[in-house]
């Protein structure tokens, strides 16, 4: 009995599974049938929708890596590979039974942040906004390759399940039609397959625990850093939004500190990046030594770092972020030695908008910059 991945699996259902992934990770995904025909797609990039597939000679490219998908995926196990427009996608075959039904694809991510030099010559050579373009870059997510390979795993025992929970369900209403053939014959194979989906939903019972484990740390690998395994943007808007909350309910006010690395640039530029990457961890763990229980570190980017203190006004927070300033300013970092950080300190006011708070807050840091770095500025605005 052959069967295609559109009747064994319910594409509306797919992709509301795919929806929920899509907005728990933020990674793009995608679901092709055998003759590369794309059922599911979820979140694709903007600078893959708006520019490579939208330019004739980028989209070239595109339709190079679908065409090639079955050559590359002979080994049955997943591939990462690059897209010739510069970013990475992996593609899983979809199997049942050892036969092809299609492909699934996470996808339109970086290992590491974007050479802009590279995408700003792209850019030029096809005719795009380069200002558009690197701003469509700007939202393309950096995923490590362990994180890749713990996804891909899951994701493949994910299709088997449903393929063969699926294809369990097109024999049974195959079976079904049989009965008025033959009915006696019939009882005996319903008692088999009866077994046989009994096995299966003990299977699903386990992978749905399974599941709700791997969707926990999903959510979990959403909201941190894989780098410095400090908590990202999306847990500061979480967090900041019920502490402004708490305010309004005459709480005691936050303080936001935002720090930065000095001559970061020259960091990476003499030691390599690598070499970057562990002054970045050394940091964040130097820093997550000082702050109290409660208190927040985001990697906001690059080098750049904010500490949220609930329940902090500025005449505390100040003196706090001295501390820290000289703390970095005295611990031997691998490697390169000694660094130094500048801080900027503001409190939030009453009636404040985050956005507000937040541009104060930057302010004191780039005037902390403009001083002479290795040091610390309080917004003093009224």
């Amino acid at each position: 009995m052959d069967l295609r991945l559109q009747e064994i699996i319910s594409l509306d259902e797919l992709r509301e599974l795919m929806l929920f992934f899509y907005e728990a990770v933020g990674i793009s995904v995608g679901v092709m049938d055998e003759d590369q025909n794309w059922l599911v797609t979820i979140g694709w990039q903007h600078i893959c929708t708006d520019f490579h597939r939208a330019n004739p000679e980028c989209r070239k490219n595109c339709l190079l890596s679908e065409h090639r998908i079955k050559e590359y995926l002979d080994s049955k196990d997943y591939l990462i590979y690059p897209c010739p427009n510069g970013l990475i996608e992996v593609a899983i075959p979809i199997l049942l039974d050892q036969t092809t039904l299609g492909f699934f694809f996470l996808g339109q991510f970086l290992h590491q942040p974007p050479d802009l030099d590279y995408f700003r010559r792209q850019a030029i050579a096809y005719g795009f906004n380069i200002d558009a373009y690197l701003q469509a870059l700007e939202r393309v997510p950096v995923v490590s390759r362990q994180r890749v390979d713990y996804l891909m795993r899951f994701f493949a025992r994910f299709f088997n399940l449903l393929t063969r929970i699926g294809a369990e369900n097109q024999k049974r209403l195959y079976a079904e039609d049989e009965i008025q053939k033959a009915k006696d014959e019939l009882e005996v194979r319903v008692e088999e397959r009866t077994r046989e989906l009994n096995l299966a939903l003990l299977e699903v019972g386990d992978l749905a625990a399974q599941l709700n484990a791997s969707l926990q740390q999903i959510e979990s690998l959403a909201v941190t850093d894989s780098l410095t395994d400090t908590y990202n943007r999306r847990k500061f808007d979480e967090i900041v939004a019920a502490e402004h909350g708490h305010e309004k309910h005459g709480k005691p006010p936050f303080s936001l500190i935002m720090l930065d690395i000095d001559h970061f640039k020259k960091v990476n530029d003499e030691f390599g990046h690598s070499t970057g990457d562990e002054v970045l961890k050394c940091l964040c763990r130097l820093i997550r030594g000082l702050i109290r229980q409660g208190d927040l570190l985001i990697r906001w980017g690059g080098e750049e770092f904010i500490l949220l203190l609930p329940a902090t006004e500025i005449d505390e927070a100040g003196p706090f972020a001295e501390r820290v300033r000289l703390e970095v300013e005295q611990e031997n970092f691998p490697v390169v030695g000694k660094i130094t950080i500048s801080l900027g300190v503001a409190q939030l006011r009453k009636g404040d908008s985050i956005n507000a708070l937040l541009k104060r807050v930057d302010n004191a840091l780039y005037q902390a910059k403009q001083r002479g770095r290795n040091r610390v500025v309080k917004c003093t605005e009224t």
